[in-house]
């Protein structure tokens, strides 16, 4: 039981230390000595639980894509794309409350990466979500899924960046619009299960 909150708390450490050091340092220049002396880890400790820096942000991609993955596939997906804008509302609430490091990487250039990692995760749970309600092929529901996700986050960096300045209502009916534009060939009540 200690081992394990020693194990929670020195990944806390190594966390926090890597959104600190990520808003001023290029992603290729943090390194495993740099991360674990601003977390006050011991090098061996870090490499006991992950093989490099980029198995580490793999951690932020797992815990954001999950994150979203609880929000966006709590029903049946037919339920959930009958009812316009829920997602949105979930996801900008979401968005709302941790602007801080989430935010950041999907937004900063030099992170983009992490960005491309969460939606790829995201798209494969959707997508599975999406075949589980609709009589569709795995490759169709699958860019339907990947068409929301981007599409959404795509609108998400222009807004937090400030390339357009609406209010929520105005992103919201964009979205909305976007999604449900894009799907309807896709996704009908035809082949709803």
């Amino acid at each position: 039981m200690s081992e394990d909150l020693r194990v929670k708390k020195t990944t806390a450490a190594l966390k926090d230390a890597f959104r600190e050091m990520a808003r001023n340092t290029r992603y290729h220049d943090i390194t495993v000595q740099a991360l674990t002396k601003k977390a006050n880890v011991n090098r061996k400790t870090f490499y006991l639980h992950y093989d490099s820096i980029d198995d580490f942000a793999d951690t932020f991609v797992d815990e954001l894509a999950d994150q979203l993955i609880n929000i966006i596939v709590v029903r049946p997906m037919s339920k959930t794309l009958s009812e316009p804008g829920i997602i949105f509302d979930k996801i900008f609430d979401f968005f709302e409350q941790s602007r801080d490091f989430y935010t950041f990487m999907i937004t900063s250039a030099e992170y983009s990466f992490l960005s491309r990692k969460v939606e790829s995760k995201v798209s494969a749970s959707l997508a599975a979500a999406i075949g589980e309600s609709y009589r569709i092929s795995s490759a169709d529901a699958f860019i339907s899924s990947s068409f929301m996700i981007r599409n959404t986050m795509m609108l998400f960096r222009l807004r937090i960046n400030s390339d357009v300045n609406m209010s929520r209502d105005e992103f919201k009916d964009r979205i909305i619009r976007l999604d449900q534009s894009g799907l309807k060939t896709f996704l009908s009540k035809n082949n709803s299960l």
